[in-house]
């Protein structure tokens, strides 16, 4: 199965340098992979921005379930209200 794809490979290189070749499908190569490096570009950014942050947040919300003390409300019996 291998060998198959290898028997394909000069076929796309050939097709490949074909294809850049001309120039108005090189420009379209060129705007083409442009525009894939500007959007990898923007995730890289976006990583970078995204992953401190969220790593701030969830040290954040340990820190307030550590320093958070469980609270619990008294309960009044009926006995002890006034109104009565």
């Amino acid at each position: 199965m291998v060998r198959y794809f290898y028997a394909w490979t000069p076929l796309v290189i050939v097709g490949t340098v074909f294809v850049l070749a001309l120039p108005w499908l090189g420009l379209f190569a060129l705007l083409a992979a442009s525009l894939v490096a500007v959007i990898a570009l923007a995730a890289l950014a976006w990583a970078i921005v995204f992953v401190p942050y969220m790593l701030g947040r969830a040290i954040g919300h340990r820190w307030q379930i550590r320093g958070a003390s469980p609270q619990t409300a008294a309960a009044l019996s009926p006995i002890e209200r006034e109104d009565v």
